[in-house]
């Protein structure tokens, strides 16, 4: 295993490798949700990300948003989350 580090900058490992290379993986808990990062180098990172409360109500208008982004995107599902976070 590579050396571990506290998130660089989003997907894109310090080792200049594009960030397609970049595995992530997503979890959920109770305590937050995480995105695991692993370059192809062996460099590994957490990213902590914005909790979503499911018990909050999502209108009509979001939901055709979503349809509509998603008619329009091809890339990797991480590509789109980061679209909708804000700066």
């Amino acid at each position: 295993m590579g050396r571990v580090q506290r998130s660089p900058e989003g997907e894109r490992c310090g080792c200049g490798r594009s960030e397609r290379t970049v595995q992530v993986v997503s979890y959920r808990s109770h305590h937050g949700s995480y995105r695991f990062h692993r370059c192809e180098c062996g460099t590994e990172w957490t990213e902590r990300t914005a909790h979503v409360d499911r018990t909050v109500p999502v209108s009509g208008d979001e939901l055709l948003d979503v349809h509509l982004v998603l008619a329009e995107f091809e890339g990797r599902l991480t590509d789109l989350i980061d679209r909708s976070q804000p700066s």
